[in-house]
């Protein structure tokens, strides 16, 4: 991975409102680790510029789902009439993210390599 494209990526994720350039060490650790999942995913040694976008909304997905940016989205529903609020429940929560993390697979498809088997009788194995 290259230094330039790791800083393009952790700038794009500072981006986010609720993060400052103080957040910049754990974006850099969570970056790293998604770099790291997407190459392993597609079978690559390296990350193709148009994945930058990819890789830094799944950084900003997985510190939302950590916690480390908190976001309203744990509120399930709210009632003004005698006030009511509803959060969701862990479990769904998690189900939820495996869930969105699904939904990068129709992006990443593209950018996949195939590893094919290889035959001794060939002379390449």
């Amino acid at each position: 991975m290259e230094k330039n494209q790791l800083q393009r990526i952790v700038q794009e994720v500072l981006e986010h409102p609720k993060l400052s350039s103080d957040d910049e060490r754990i974006v850099t650790r969570y970056t790293k680790r998604v770099i790291l999942q997407i190459q392993a995913h597609c079978n690559r040694d390296d990350l193709p510029e148009a994945l930058e976008a990819v890789a830094s909304q799944i950084v900003e997905d997985m510190l939302i789902a950590d916690g480390y940016i908190q976001s309203n989205k744990d509120v399930a529903s709210i009632t003004r009439g005698d006030t009511s609020i509803t959060y969701k429940d862990q479990a769904s929560t998690y189900q939820n993210t495996v869930e969105f993390m699904k939904n990068y697979e129709c992006q990443l498809v593209h950018f996949k390599k195939i590893k094919l088997p290889t035959d001794s009788k060939d002379g390449r194995g």
